[in-house]
């Protein structure tokens, strides 16, 4: 099984099209978040187009599950066919057990009791625009990056995919990985 993984699109429709380019393939696309709207806080991204991002979900063939972010309104969910779920998704994907939230109202404490509680094998975040990839009671903590708004010093735009043990953190520009955890459990910082 393919899994997607992806975060903080806020209504970039170029940068989701880019991003599709590696997730046309995945059985489903996991969304931590800050699906439509740019927020206050940012700069409005350069392929801003909630309207065509809304409809390039809707009719995106593959399953989409969703968390809401600090930037998701009610006005999001009017415009988006799938559940923009609050303030957990909570998944069991081929026997793993996985964890969606934004991360913007979540402590480290209150994701390791999550982590523990739960057994969950990943926890999926999102909010802060950098990717990471790190390891928690056996648990495997992902925020991909932004997809449109990074907060790297390079401002690469990136997203992730999980296949068969191993997690990948990949530019959006040039396709190559930023991150990696191998399937022997060793994570590789490339960039």
């Amino acid at each position: 099984m393919k899994i997607g993984v992806v975060s903080d699109t806020h209504g970039d429709y170029k940068s989701w099209e880019k991003a599709w380019d590696f997730l046309n393939d995945v059985d489903i696309i996991l969304h931590a978040g800050d699906v439509l709207y740019h927020g206050p806080r940012n700069q409005i991204p350069e392929g801003y187009d909630p309207k065509k991002l809304s409809n390039a979900i809707n009719t995106c063939s593959i399953p989409i599950l969703v968390s809401e972010g600090n930037c998701d309104a009610y006005v999001d969910q009017m415009m988006i066919d799938v559940p923009i779920q609050t303030p957990y998704v909570y998944s069991l994907i081929n026997g793993k057990k996985f964890m969606i939230q934004h991360g913007h109202n979540i402590s480290d404490e209150d994701i390791h009791k999550l982590v523990k509680k739960y057994k969950l094998d990943y926890f999926i975040t999102g909010h802060t625009h950098i990717p990471l990839i790190k390891k928690i009671d056996g648990c495997v903590l992902i925020n991909p990056g932004s997809t449109s708004l990074s907060k790297r010093e390079d401002k690469i735009n990136s997203i992730g995919l999980i296949e068969n043990g191993t997690v990948h953190i990949i530019d959006l520009e040039t396709g190559k990985d930023i991150l990696i955890l191998n399937d022997k459990g060793n994570i590789i910082n490339i960039k």
